[in-house]
């Protein structure tokens, strides 16, 4: 109680200083800061309480994923992150980047399915050829370690705005590179049966038996014996094995890629003090991962705190990939979404 104690003390006091919104969407200006001709800056560190909905395959072992960020919270060794994103602007040209790091544990669910055979002749036993085949099913409860970097950087440009009374809406297309990094370490607790079938092929010749028993009465087989046909016995016999309890684990190593993406923002701002924001992003291509997309949703509000006036942001985010690759043993995928709440402050000047 006292480790869960004190996570939930960690993540109250990130929410509390390290505030903001991700994206574009939630470095919005204010009207007035807009109107003025110079360049115009904002800084916003920020946190996401991330929930994660897929799969990730390190060497060929696949591991299903789909944990509330509760869930996280509560069963994970580790729970780092930062996030972070810049904005310059400057009429309606911006450039941006944003990073997020995160270092997280959580549990997940791990299959394998293994089919294995061969065949050998021992080397006392010349007339004997034994065969086996192995099937090993085993399903796991499994502890993934994810770290991840992502740095996404590019240019927005307004394209359209109207405006009525004390309300004004922009278009903004936006455009560039998304950097991942990410590491998965898989521990996995095995439960499943191993199943072995073992055969074995005994030829046998009737004239040296035949030959054994008139030795023993002293007699010898005429060499013209009769030809009689040699003939083989097989022998079967599984064995089922019960596996609890092993301990496996496989590190996927660093996996870094780079996505274009290109997107749109809508901004609407209501008055001086409020804004709604929405922005989305297509990206991969083929390039870096097959495909990536991400939507983010935000309010803006000026507020102030023991009467120092802030500009915070709540909202939601969500950040989805399917990356693929050959490795030397075995391919590792990452197909699965982030997703999960936002609230921050931003930092203008």
């Amino acid at each position: 109680m006292r480790v869960l104690r004190g996570r939930w003390t960690a993540v109250a006091f990130a929410f509390a200083t390290m505030l903001a919104a991700p994206g574009a969407a939630l470095a919005e200006e204010s009207q007035t800061a807009i109107r003025g001709n110079g360049w115009q800056f904002s800084f916003t560190p920020y946190a996401w309480a991330t929930s994660v909905n897929g799969s990730a395959t390190v060497h060929g072992h696949k591991v299903d994923i789909n944990e509330s960020f509760i869930d996280i919270l509560e069963k994970s060794d580790s729970l780092l992150a930062w996030m972070s994103y810049f904005e310059a602007r400057k009429g309606p040209f911006a450039l941006f980047t944003d990073v997020v790091w995160e270092d997280l544990g959580f549990p997940g669910h791990a299959h394998d399915d293994f089919d294995r055979s061969g065949s050998f002749r021992p080397a006392k036993l010349p007339n004997v050829v034994v065969s086996a085949d192995a099937n090993l099913s085993l399903k796991a409860n499994a502890q993934a370690d994810y770290q991840s970097l992502i740095v996404q950087s590019g240019a927005a440009y307004e394209v359209a705005k109207w405006s009525s009374g004390q309300s004004r809406t922009a278009l903004d297309v936006l455009a560039g590179a998304r950097y991942w990094n990410q590491n998965f370490d898989v521990d996995a607790h095995l439960q499943g049966n191993l199943k072995v079938k073992l055969a074995a092929d005994v030829t046998v010749d009737p004239r040296d038996i035949l030959r054994r028993v008139l030795a023993a009465h002293g007699f010898k087989l005429n060499r013209r014996g009769a030809k009689l046909l040699q003939s083989t016995i097989t022998a079967e016999h599984v064995i089922d094995i019960e596996v609890q309890k092993a301990l496996a684990f496989d590190r996927s190593g660093d996996i870094d890629w780079w996505d274009p993406f290109v997107g749109f923002r809508v901004r609407h701002q209501m008055g001086a003090t409020k804004e709604l924001s929405l922005e989305g992003d297509v990206g991969g291509f083929g390039a870096g991962s097959q495909f990536s997309w991400q939507v983010v949703a935000a309010y803006g509000f000026d507020s102030t705190i023991c009467g120092t006036p802030y500009h915070g942001v709540i909202g939601y985010r969500a950040l989805s990939v399917d990356f693929s690759e050959d490795s030397r043993y075995g391919k590792n995928i990452l197909d699965f979404v982030q997703h999960g709440p936002i609230m921050g402050v931003s930092f203008r000047w």
